[in-house]
């Protein structure tokens, strides 16, 4: 029970941090981390993965700003979302698009940034029938990419999952050869502000016993419903990061 609760205290540490502090990472932390990812779970043991520790400030720069492209697009896309239904970071008007930066780029001063590179062929050391949907290759990513921050949550880091919409701009910075692809960008530094507990949806919702509960499926037509209450739910964790709210 012991290892329970302090499993479940750790989770509840780990949050998605959108600033830093610029105090660079001992070299011995990347290395526990990354020791780490060695025991995620992947399909057929196949560890589809590879990583680029980023520390030269120039490389660095360079790779935020391709990010910054990436957000630009993704913003202006969010915009055709009616108001209410955006992502709580992209409801933001055009005079103020850098309160939006700032929410979901503000990990610029993050001590190292972690690559997840992606080797698609070696998905198929998965059983045959499984990548037929291609859809090992994901899950074990995610497997991968979570330990990462429990990991760097347990040494009393923060970190944050940056997704984007273009690989090449990466692929050109980071000099990876075809067919490895860029997963994520993980930036991993000390927490620049608290974040405030985490926010989910009672945990009754989500649980059926025997067979599945259907006054808990969300209808098509409660769907939008439903987002209003997600969108109300996750607003906090972006708006505490430029002291908007408490978390």
């Amino acid at each position: 029970m012991e290892k329970y609760e302090n499993f479940l205290e750790l989770l509840q540490y780990r949050r998605s941090i959108r600033k830093f502090k610029p105090d660079p990472i001992p070299d011995e932390y990347i290395t526990k981390i990354l020791e780490a990812t060695r025991y995620a779970m992947s399909g057929g043991n196949s560890q589809p993965w590879q990583f680029i520790v980023i520390k030269d400030p120039e490389v660095k720069e360079k790779v935020y700003n391709a990010y910054l492209e990436c957000w630009d697009f993704t913003y202006h896309m969010e915009q055709q979302r009616i108001q209410e239904y955006r992502l709580p970071a992209f409801d933001v008007p055009p005079p103020e698009k850098d309160k939006s930066q700032r929410m979901l780029a503000g990990w610029k001063d993050a001590g190292v940034y972690l690559a997840l590179l992606m080797d698609r062929r070696k998905h198929w050391g998965s059983v045959l029938v499984a990548n037929q949907g291609l859809r090992v290759m994901p899950l074990s990513m995610g497997h991968c990419s979570m330990v990462i921050h429990l990991a760097a949550a347990a040494l009393g880091l923060g970190s944050q999952r940056v997704d984007f919409s273009f690989q090449q701009p990466f692929r050109e910075i980071l000099g990876y050869p075809e067919p490895l692809e860029l997963d994520v960008i993980i930036p991993i530094g000390y927490r620049a502000y608290e974040p405030g507990p985490p926010h989910r949806f009672p945990i009754d919702e989500s649980i059926h016993h025997d067979t599945y509960d259907m006054s808990k499926f969300v209808r098509n037509e409660d769907f939008l419903e439903h987002l209003l209450r997600l969108r109300k739910l996750t607003r906090p964790g972006y708006r505490v990061a430029i002291g908007e709210d408490k978390g």
